[in-house]
């Protein structure tokens, strides 16, 4: 069952029947507001008619209040039918009877307000700029700068007192106007949580969404051809979308290896071209090391991060010809489930030679060479052996096949051309 289908399920219950009270005891229960603040995601004119026709529905027919909330947050990188959905559905609700209630985004302005009058009740002493600085890393979220106030208040000394590289950075009053305001920040060690998930930052990488046809990016110092000029993008930059992701840098660069084609136009070959070029380089930079080569774990680390950074600037910049926005499913790189099998048959090997268990990943890391010699010339003489002594070529005679050149039996016998024929393996 899809979430729309649950989500009409659900309002087709709540339209009908209401919250029933219970008759057993007797009590009534306290007044109560139903709030759905989360909507099944709609792709499509199909989906979007049913999911306007349960909320209409609802609407005309529900037996308690209800609310339901919708965001701006992300408007302005919606386009297309995306960016019209909310406001059709929002115009269709308030025909059907609903009460539209918009409330102003929290300012810094305001939220510094709220956090001095805490400050006031409680009796603690927090400078100005610590307070605009919570304020702001809270990003308009009064829970998160209320939490942080509290965590401040604890030792702000010690707080004040960490590395900044591990802690999150407001500038201060002082130095907003400053050309070198990077260099004089308030540490703090709070603010909300910036982490991505890796399928979102896969997503912002393969759906590649740009300013529009108007828009132009700040000249560099040089003029570019045109066939290398793209428009702005509409996020931060590729590393910065990384390292919020935390993601490894073979897994982003195998995902994006296998989904980035879904993402292109069927006729942009060219941008297929350039863009598997690009992720071959990432996938030479994701290359073990030579082993006769000494390597640091830092290089290997500062080679996975280039590498990450390759493939996703690569699908980037190779894709200028993307394939209208619809709903794409990412798919698991089917390059994994190769390698299980490669290493599940090379332990197969190992095991049919005679090691244990415990040696097979100690030979199968350290003897890579062998592995072709034992596929390609061990296990083929082994077969065509084991056919030939278990009476594949004759019943009584088995004995007296030679191999290479001499008698399995204690006769002499002359090699005739039938004898010369191999099996084919």
């Amino acid at each position: 069952m899809s979430k729309l289908e649950e989500f009409e399920s659900f309002a087709e219950r709540t339209r009908k029947y209401g919250l029933i009270s219970s008759t057993v005891t007797g009590q009534s229960l306290a007044p109560v507001i139903l709030l759905i603040d989360d909507l099944p995601v709609v792709n499509g004119n199909a989906t979007y008619e049913r999911l306007k026709r349960c909320l209409t529905l609802l609407v005309q027919s529900v037996r308690i209040p209800t609310a339901l909330l919708f965001t701006d947050h992300g408007k302005a990188d919606s386009t297309g039918f995306n960016m019209r959905y909310p406001e059709e559905l929002l115009q269709s609700l308030e025909y059907a009877g609903a009460c539209k209630v918009t409330f102003n985004p929290i300012t810094t302005n305001s939220m510094k307000k709220a956090l001095e009058k805490i400050c006031r009740m409680e009796q603690v002493k927090v400078s100005a700029d610590s307070v605009e600085a919570i304020a702001k890393a809270s990003g308009g979220d009064i829970r998160n700068a209320i939490t942080s106030l509290q965590y401040f208040c604890l030792n702000p000394h010690s707080l004040l007192s960490q590395p900044s590289s591990s802690c999150y950075s407001i500038p201060s009053k002082e130095s907003r106007d400053d050309a070198n305001a990077s260099n004089n920040r308030i540490p703090l060690t709070f603010g909300r949580d910036e982490t991505l998930s890796l399928f979102h930052a896969l997503g912002k990488f393969l759906h590649n969404k740009r300013e529009s046809e108007g828009t132009t990016s700040d000249g560099g110092l040089f003029a570019l051809n045109e066939k290398f000029t793209r428009l702005p993008l509409k996020m931060e930059a590729p590393e910065v979308v990384l390292s919020q992701a935390h993601g490894q840098a073979r897994h982003i660069t195998d995902f994006l290896h296998e989904n980035v084609l879904d993402f292109l136009s069927e006729v942009a070959t060219d941008d297929a071209w350039v863009v598997s070029s690009y992720l071959s380089d990432a996938d030479f930079l994701l290359a073990p090391p030579n082993t006769m080569l000494a390597s640091s774990l830092r290089s290997e680390n500062l080679q996975h991060s280039v590498a990450a950074s390759v493939a996703a600037r690569g699908v980037l910049f190779g894709n200028n010809h993307p394939s209208p926005s619809r709903w794409h499913a990412i798919r698991r790189p089917k390059l994994w489930q190769v390698e299980q099998s490669l290493w599940q048959n090379k332990c197969q090997m190992w095991r049919e030679r005679g090691y244990y268990y415990s040696d097979i990943d100690k030979h199968v890391k350290q003897c890579m060479p062998m592995h072709s010699v034992i596929a390609t010339e061990l296990k083929p003489v082994l077969k065509w052996l084991g056919h030939r002594l278990c009476g594949d070529f004759g019943t009584n005679d088995t004995h007296k096949k030679p191999v290479n050149g001499m008698s399995l039996g204690d006769e002499s016998e002359d090699i005739s051309d039938d004898d010369d024929d191999i099996e084919d393996w």
